[in-house]
């Protein structure tokens, strides 16, 4: 195994468990993040309108609330999970550049 190999391994089993920013950024192309088992969210946060608390899942599986417990925020890099009514938190998710609006 190549060093490049090994620490695209090392990336991916790493990116389930720690925050995807520390070895990212937000103009990243798409090959590259998928090397490392990122997916396409740079940010995955929303706001809640209760209590102000900015949630944000910062990898796979990251599930955090904020503290009036109205909002919950998960999915990482992977995908913006939301709980809670929809009335109670503000969007505030960011995609790598090189996504485009849907």
């Amino acid at each position: 195994m190549t060093s490049e190999e090994l620490a695209i391994n090392v990336a991916k089993e790493i990116s389930t468990r720690v925050d995807y920013h520390v070895f990212t950024t937000i103009d990243m192309p798409l090959n590259q993040r998928r090397k490392i088992n990122v997916g396409d969210i740079w940010l995955n946060q929303a706001k809640c309108k209760k209590c102000g608390d900015i949630v944000t899942s910062n990898s796979l599986h990251d599930f955090k609330s904020c503290k009036c417990k109205a909002i919950s925020v998960d999915g990482g890099s992977w995908y913006a999970k939301r709980c809670g009514n929809i009335a109670d938190f503000e969007e505030m998710s960011v995609v790598f550049t090189d996504i485009k609006e849907k």
